[in-house]
């Protein structure tokens, strides 16, 4: 059995959002407790076992822009177990800079952006000046689509992603959160670019959107692709992993087809950071 890895996680200190911010999250239901200062975050990483993570960067927009130094400095206390994702936004000057600086004074092993959260273009000319940067450095990026508490759903769609896989054949892309609720366009975005891949986190509490995600993975023979992540502190991290041991039981005396007990276990402890060609220091 491989390692237990959590490709799309948390960990950050009030102060590196805004109260506004904070407020809206709760006014639009989105989950979790909204905490997740250090001791938190190995707390549940601990009960939750996981092995191997990715420590992801809040996504820059508005006033969020939480420090690259934080998440270098606690990715250093989990030697041979983390690697970090920075995030620009390419709209800001500087961002070219400050993403080269992550990468190699940092260390930072990808990048995360979001269409949706930055109300901007994936296509657009900065972006690809950006997508130049991480394939230099051959760093995988993480784009949050799909729905969000805030931004722009304008630019959530994935498909928008399929130019981005187009052009660079070498970049590889993860899709946060499955696209939600475009899974199907996720789907069929990573059977055309075979560079994209999709994680999981933040679905595993809404178990008939993700039983259908998987499901369609599956019969577009992409499931292979699908990564496990907690997207904490929306889900902790033991909560995460039971909550997709049992995926199969949210119809039970309903008459549906069962999701393999072995692919979940596959996409539990067989989705190692070496499959995205990242390994921490």
């Amino acid at each position: 059995m491989g390692k237990l890895t959590d490709w799309h996680t948390h960990c950050y200190l009030p102060e590196h959002r805004s109260a506004e911010e904070v407020e809206l999250q709760k006014r639009r239901n989105v989950a979790g407790s909204g905490q997740a200062n250090p001791d938190l975050f190995e707390a549940s990483l601990n009960l939750g076992g996981i092995e191997q993570f990715v420590l992801v960067t809040l996504p820059s927009f508005g006033d969020t822009r939480q420090p690259h130094d934080f998440i270098a400095e606690v990715v250093s206390k989990y030697a041979g177990r983390a690697v970090g994702f920075a995030s620009v936004n390419p709209a800001d000057s500087g961002a070219g800079d400050e993403f080269e600086r992550a990468v190699t004074k940092l260390g930072m092993k990808g990048l995360k952006l979001s269409p949706t959260y930055m109300a901007a273009d994936p296509r657009s000319k900065e972006w690809f000046e950006i997508y130049e940067i991480a394939l230099a450095h051959e760093v995988p990026v993480m784009f949050h689509c799909g729905g969000a508490y805030t931004g722009s759903l304008e630019f959530a769609d994935p498909v928008l992603l399929d130019k981005v896989a187009m052009t660079y054949p070498d970049l590889k892309i993860i899709v946060a959160h499955f696209g939600q609720p475009y899974m199907e366009q996720t789907a069929i975005l990573m059977r055309k670019n075979e560079n994209v891949y999709a994680d999981i986190s933040a679905r595993t509490h809404r178990p008939w959107q993700l039983y259908n995600g998987i499901m369609i993975a599956l019969e577009y023979k992409v499931a292979g692709r699908l990564l496990f992540g907690t997207d904490f502190p929306v889900r902790e991290h033991k909560t995460a992993v039971d909550e997709l041991r049992n995926i199969n039981n949210w119809g039970q005396g309903i008459n549906m087809p069962q999701i393999p007990e072995e692919f979940i276990q596959e996409l539990l402890y067989e989705r190692p950071l070496s499959m995205l060609g990242i390994a921490p220091d």
